[in-house]
């Protein structure tokens, strides 16, 4: 191993396990002795100490394992909803449609909107948070499906529980986990490269399967105002 250049690029395997009839898959990340590689051509002859390469790695992990928890949440599967009155296995099978258009989570793991949003908020940088949240590109456009803001804050029920879903999303997911449907990334095997830039900043290169074929999604990683690591894209194009 030659210290004196100065990119590395270091891979570890991520294996995300779904752990069976859990309201969301809980994931174990499982790591390899990771194998440091050396190579020439940055410019800024970069190397972080051990202790830095240690906590990028592991921040790495968490973000992917977030990233994925969120497409589940906001894509594949959201949460299961408690169904309105006069609920029947024809036209309303989730009941009345909720006059501000949003079920209540009957979710264990997320009851107000402030469980999703701290999720979002400590895996995405800022400007991307607010464009997760939302559904919502620069252009006005949805981020990442055609139902608008897919999850919103309600006025308290008898449970306490806040956090309200979409109910064209609830409907569309309906019934909760709703498994018919095909999204075209797999996290069944996915793994990653990470290249460090600075003490702040690193690329990832996270290797899974698009279509059924292997492909490398590219995103960068920043150290924010040293409150920790962040994403700056929602890894799911």
């Amino acid at each position: 191993m030659n210290s004196s250049k100065s990119a590395f690029i270091a891979t570890v395997a991520v294996a995300l396990l779904a752990v069976a009839a859990a309201v969301f898959a809980f994931w174990n990340i499982k790591e390899d002795e990771p194998e440091f590689n050396f190579i020439g051509g940055n410019d800024n002859n970069y190397r972080p100490s051990y202790v830095l390469e240690d906590e990028m790695f592991t921040a790495a992990e968490q973000i992917i394992t977030n990233n994925h928890t969120l497409i589940r949440l906001y894509i594949t599967h959201g949460v299961p909803v408690i169904r309105e009155p006069y609920a029947n296995t024809t036209d309303r099978p989730l009941g009345n449609p909720p006059e501000d258009g949003y079920f209540y989570s009957a979710s264990t793991e997320f009851k107000t909107f402030e469980d999703v949003e701290a999720l979002v908020r400590n895996t995405f940088l800022p400007e991307e948070a607010e464009r997760v949240l939302n559904n919502r590109l620069d252009s006005g456009e949805p981020y990442y499906s055609g139902f608008g803001r897919i999850y919103g804050e309600k006025r308290a029920n008898s449970d306490g529980i806040t956090l309200g879903i979409n109910e064209q999303f609830a409907l569309a997911m309906h019934p909760y986990p709703n498994q018919s449907g095909d999204y075209h990334i797999s996290w069944a095997d996915v793994g990653f490269d990470l290249i460090a830039l600075s003490d702040t900043e690193c690329e990832l290169r996270i290797r899974l399967a698009i279509n059924g074929e292997p492909d490398i999604i590219e995103r960068r990683m920043t150290n924010y105002d040293g409150g920790g690591w962040r994403l700056d894209k929602l890894i799911h194009e």
